[in-house]
């Protein structure tokens, strides 16, 4: 019975849709006429287009057949060549509306007919008058097509490799790489909806590949639009405040789908400001970590940016690819995602941020570091160290060999030859150590380690000539180069302190002290909860589109739980949750985790302390 009932109302459904579609079509050209125009006018331009199609095949030299058609291939068509016939139609018709001009100077816009668009433009604008005219945005359209004009390149369209067309809630999951240079942290639906985001708004966050930088866009007032926030770990692996990018970068248009390099210092980004193409454009930018400032926008030009909407650029180092996402090519609600070769030419600099000590000396904090490079006498930089805390930043050219010579009162010159490899990723901290023995021999010595995809790895990757370093029980390049200066056999140091650690640990349990070795108290951000009927469908859609590294969850059999991060301190993870706050999740909150199970917060907090 119940398959019956089902094959019944099936079978009604088929009917009452045939009896629609034959009533559409034995309507008069007037009531076609009437109905395609009501659809037109409450902007259904998917229903009307198919209407005005029979009209204008039936009516060819129907200026309004024409126009109405023209307009809805413009805005709901795949192909805007395809609206250009019907609307140069149109305008052989003085009774066609003004806005024509308009229309058209829009499609030779998006069809790259750049000289045929700016004449429509100039020409509409002469109709409508200098005050009508920054109500159609005709002063920006007319710079967009110049700016097109100036930076498209068709020929290099042909460097896409793929073309995979997407819906546009779902784009992002097309991007297929290897060991791409970040990962775009985007949640689904539910905890969207969990969060009492805004529901234009859809949250993401972008964090680099080596773990230390966030980028995310977030309303402003500022700029009373949506601007890009930089947060970046400290050198003690916390989480600091987010920020707002400079006004250079920000500008009083919309800048979405920030993501990055390796590193973080490539800054890539979509944005309806500075020098557009049209609609959304990729620009790209580079964070000088010494000035802690940002070059000009630069347009990435084609094949990336088009005449349409253009965004969410991200490369991969290693698979030498990239992809990007446009509306050029398709309808509304859809998208295309485009493959294509990326290889980042530009070197980026060795980045150093850098502390000096004087061992008996402490107080000798100011000092000159002069640089140079692969042996030329031609100095690369020249640096003054901070006089109360001896720290020093600098940015060079990029890898290779070069000579620190380093000077300070009362001491003579010292020159140590320190070498930078090749490394995606190029910051490095550095100490110098400079002493004087009592028979009066002065020694310097310059560690340098690597801030890596863990975070700061000081105790294994140091920056010797063959790339690689080794360290002794725990014991940092930094401490070795001291220890060496002052006679000290490293090892022999190493394994006394780890014999004392043991005698120091069984010692406390002995006496019925409890001893976490461990350090398994972590702190996290909780971004949502699901009861049981949703979470094996939030749980696929994450695995989907979250990065696994950086989300986690708890199943307490009643309830689901997401987190982001696993912080050390109660302070990065609070960062952490501003950051969340901020990017559209605002209900995010810190709890606290210890071998990996919930734990009471303020225990937490008061046993880190």
């Amino acid at each position: 019975m119940k398959k019956k009932l089902i094959l019944l109302v099936l079978l009604v459904c088929v009917l009452f849709t045939n009896s629609i579609t034959a009533l559409a079509g034995n309507m008069s050209e007037g009531q076609r006429s009437k109905t395609a125009e009501k659809y037109f006018l409450a902007k259904q331009y998917e229903k009307a287009a198919p209407l005005f199609a029979q009209l204008v095949s039936s009516n060819p030299k129907n200026y309004k057949y024409n126009y109405y058609y023209g307009i809805c291939l413009l805005i709901v068509g795949k192909d805007k060549n395809q609206a250009l016939p019907y609307l140069e139609a149109a305008m052989e018709n003085p009774k066609t509306p003004e806005d024509i001009y308009y229309y058209y100077g829009r499609a030779c816009h998006l069809t790259y007919k750049f000289n045929e668009s700016l004449q429509s433009f100039v020409e509409f604008n002469s109709i409508i008058g200098d005050k009508n005219s920054p109500r159609w945005s005709i002063p920006q359209y007319i710079e967009m097509v110049n700016n097109a004009k100036r930076i498209l390149d068709t020929t290099k369209l042909s460097s896409i490799q793929e073309r995979t067309e997407s819906l546009a809630s779902d784009f992002y999951s097309k991007y297929a790489f290897n060991q791409p240079n970040g990962k775009l942290l985007s949640m689904p639906d539910q905890i969207i909806s969990a969060s009492k985001s805004d529901k234009d708004e859809r949250p993401t966050i972008f964090l680099s590949s080596n773990g230390r930088v966030m980028y995310f866009s977030s309303k402003s007032d500022a700029t009373a639009s949506r601007d890009i926030f930089r947060v970046e770990k400290d050198l003690d692996d916390n989480w600091g405040e987010p920020k707002r990018i400079e006004a250079s970068l920000n500008s009083t248009q919309d800048e979405l789908f920030p993501t990055c390099n390796s590193d973080g210092r490539i800054l890539y980004f979509s944005s309806r400001g500075h020098n557009t193409t049209g609609g959304f454009d990729l620009f790209k930018a580079y964070y000088n970590t010494v000035s802690k400032t940002w070059s000009n926008p630069e347009n990435m030009g084609s094949p990336y940016n088009s005449p349409d909407d253009d965004f969410c650029f991200v490369s991969s180092t290693v698979d030498q690819t990239a992809y990007f996402t446009s509306q050029r090519e398709t309808a509304p609600g859809t998208l295309t995602v485009y493959k294509v070769p990326y290889s980042n030419t530009e070197e980026l600099p060795v980045a150093i941020n850098g502390k000096f000590n004087c061992i008996g000396k402490p107080d000798l904090k100011e000092i000159q570091i002069t640089i140079t490079r692969d042996g030329d006498s031609n100095i690369v930089a020249n640096v003054t160290t901070d006089k109360v805390t001896g720290a020093y930043a600098v940015e060079l050219p990029g890898p290779g060999t070069y000579s620190f010579k380093v000077e300070a009162p009362g001491y003579s010159s010292h020159t140590e030859e320190v070498r930078f490899g090749e490394f995606s990723d190029r910051i490095y901290v550095q100490d110098i150590f400079l002493s004087k023995s009592l028979n009066g021999m002065e020694d310097v010595a310059i560690s340098n380690r690597r801030l890596t995809d863990a975070g700061l790895v000081g105790d294994n990757l140091t920056a010797t000539a063959d790339e690689e370093g080794t360290t002794t029980g725990g014991i940092t390049e930094a401490d070795m180069a001291a220890m060496k200066m002052a006679g000290i056999d490293p090892a022999v140091v190493a394994a006394k302190a780890a014999e004392a650690a043991i005698k120091n640990a069984t010692a406390l349990k002995n006496d019925g002290i409890k001893v976490d070795l461990t350090g398994n108290i972590v702190f996290k951000v909780q971004i949502g909860a699901f009861n049981k009927s949703q979470r094996e469908r939030v749980q696929k859609r994450l695995e989907k589109r979250t990065d696994k590294s950086m989300m986690t969850s708890y199943d307490d059999k009643t309830w689901l739980r997401f987190f982001v991060g696993a912080e050390t301190s109660y302070s990065s993870a609070k960062n952490l949750r501003s950051t969340m706050k901020q990017a559209g999740f605002g209900d995010a909150f810190v709890v606290a985790f210890k071998n990996e199970k919930p734990m009471n917060l303020q225990n937490a907090i008061q046993t880190k302390k």
